[in-house]
């Protein structure tokens, strides 16, 4: 059944993930509650192999831009990309108010500052702050997370009450926001909470998260110990890491470079909330006029995204930056599942340099701001829900958060992938998949979505089989004038005579039977027909073929 039908039904409820579950990433999820239908969250993911040449991706927003539904309300949950991200891409095409908090408005309004009037699609709202519809209606919940102004989502709905978790951790001493407070969740606790869909992100890890605070120290001892320059990478947007990462060097009088634009524009925001001390972005022209023990350079990069800047300069076509042996590499952020090929590509290409690397593996520089088994078990005793759907994270995550349900007596749980639509029950708590849905991974390329799959296909072909063009000068008597094959990233560099003559006789053995009816545009047809075909023959590969013929 299509999708809007379903979700247009006045007498269900339903859960479906557009992109968050089975991945880490991605986060966006849509509710409906008899025919009304609420969005939390609007995240890219990082792309994979499928998608080459391509560093972020979003899930297919058409589930939720479908004219013939009609949502109420996205909610942003908090201001890290994998939950913000994906808005800027299809921001025009929304015609609902987006709620978040201060801090996620002061955030995300810099990707919007050429788009007139925008800031008339949010709203900004304060937690426990209710919001009413006629089916449903939500508040915020603040929690700690490892940026300000992170919430959960309460949802009331005339059949039962769910709590969406968005990201949070226990942490009693952040760097940035509010220390986590179980009171918080007293609104929560003090009301039958039917259904609790939460991040699993952890789920398997059995040690504390820590505090970030903790990292500070840590920090310190190593930017005094090490002789060189220092590049640091992170999640651009994980602000508390910025954070003690800024104050550490200020303390240590290091000059302070931000590149990046994402880095940019986080630090910016920060310094604007009061954040990080106000300091001098030294523009990277002016990179080595410093001294090399004095100077840290914070950078985009940390996941081996194929045009950022950290990639640019571990492989030397950075304009501005040029690293030396000597020099430091600091990986402050934890692995994504699914870029460890690339990090790893990052970090030999950095070892090729001479660069000394550090990562979570050789020093205490990376905490998560995710919750551990135990922080789970804390807070789901202290709500008690009655029934429960794990989200954000991969299927083993998705598995250990269950078998953590499980075992605190949530027997009423079903796991829910990205694109299954979930029917909820939450009288009887008897949620079932009724429908599956394929979502689409829509690559960014440029700030552009690119929806017309074609061009990565043609990708995918000249990664494996290289690309070749071919030439041919013909007159009106039908004599081959001249031909020439172009190839490139091609195995075999063999003489092309056999093939350009292959070519030749194929062609003009068809042109004896067209000579009354030829053009350019039918005779480059046959030329790349034969092309093809040629290829395939002498070398048993499909390059990408790029065919032009002039009749003259």
């Amino acid at each position: 059944m299509n999708l809007s039908k379903h979700l247009n039904n006045k007498k269900k409820d339903f859960f479906f993930s557009i992109g968050g579950i089975g991945e880490i990433g991605g986060n966006n999820y849509l509710y409906s509650f008899g025919g009304e239908q609420l969005i939390i969250d609007a995240g890219i993911s990082f792309a994979g192999d499928e998608l080459p040449g391509v560093d972020i991706s979003i899930p297919d927003p058409s589930y939720f831009l479908d004219k013939d539904i009609k949502p109420k309300a996205l909610i942003l949950t908090h201001a890290h990309e994998d939950h913000v991200g994906g808005l800027e891409y299809y921001f025009d095409k929304i015609n609902f108010t987006i709620y978040c908090t201060e801090f996620t408005f002061a955030y995300i309004r810099h990707k919007f500052n050429r788009v007139q009037n925008f800031e008339n699609k949010f709203k900004i709202i304060k937690p426990y702050e209710e919001i009413k519809f006629n089916n449903f209606s939500f508040s915020l919940v603040p929690t700690t997370h490892s940026i300000p102004d992170p919430c959960g989502v309460l949802i009331k709905s005339k059949n039962g009450n769910i709590y969406h978790t968005g990201d949070w951790k226990i942490d009693a001493n952040p760097v940035v926001g509010k220390k986590f407070d179980i009171k918080n969740y007293d609104i929560l606790k003090d009301q039958q909470l039917d259904l609790l869909v939460g991040d699993s992100t952890n789920a398997n890890v059995t040690t504390s998260s820590r505090s970030e605070s903790e990292l500070v120290k840590s920090f310190d001892k190593i930017f005094k110990e090490l002789k060189g320059r220092i590049v640091v990478t992170c999640f651009s947007s994980n602000i508390a890491r910025l954070k003690t990462i800024i104050t550490t060097a200020q303390s240590l009088n290091k000059n302070i470079f931000v590149i990046g634009r994402s880095v940019k524009r986080a630090v910016q925001t920060a310094i604007e909330q009061g954040l990080i001390d106000n300091f001098e972005i030294i523009n990277e022209k002016r990179f080595k006029d410093f001294k090399k023990d004095n100077t840290l350079l914070i950078c985009t990069g940390s996941q081996g995204e194929k045009n950022s800047a950290l990639m640019k300069i571990a492989t030397e076509t950075h304009n501005n930056i040029k690293l030396s042996k000597k020099d430091n590499v600091i990986f402050s952020s934890k692995e994504i599942p699914g870029n460890e090929k690339s990090i790893s590509f990052l970090k030999n290409s950095f070892a090729s340099l001479g660069l000394k690397i550090i990562d979570d593996q050789d020093e205490f520089i990376h905490v998560s701001g995710h919750p551990s088994r135990t922080e789970i078990i804390e807070l789901y005793k202290y709500v008690k829900p009655k029934s429960f759907i794990p989200m954000h994270g991969e299927y083993m995550h998705l598995t250990s958060h269950m078998e953590i349900a499980d075992n605190l007596g949530i027997t009423n749980s079903i796991i829910s992938m990205s694109g299954d639509l979930c029917e909820l029950d939450l009288k009887e708590k008897k949620h079932k998949i009724i429908d599956q849905y394929i979502i689409s991974k829509l690559p960014i390329v440029q700030s552009n979505i690119i929806q017309d799959s074609l061009f990565l296909n043609e990708r995918s072909k000249m990664i494996f089989n290289g690309a070749a063009s071919v030439n041919l000068i013909i007159n009106k008597k039908l004599e081959i004038l001249d031909m020439q094959i172009k190839k490139k990233g091609f195995p075999f560099d063999d003489s092309s005579e056999l093939l350009v003559e292959e070519i030749k006789e194929n062609l003009l053995n068809k042109l004896l039977f067209l000579k009354s009816d030829l053009n350019e545009s039918t005779l480059n047809e046959f030329l790349l027909d034969f092309t093809k075909k040629a290829f395939g023959k002498f070398y048993g590969l499909k390059p990408e073929i790029m065919a032009h013929t002039s009749i003259i």
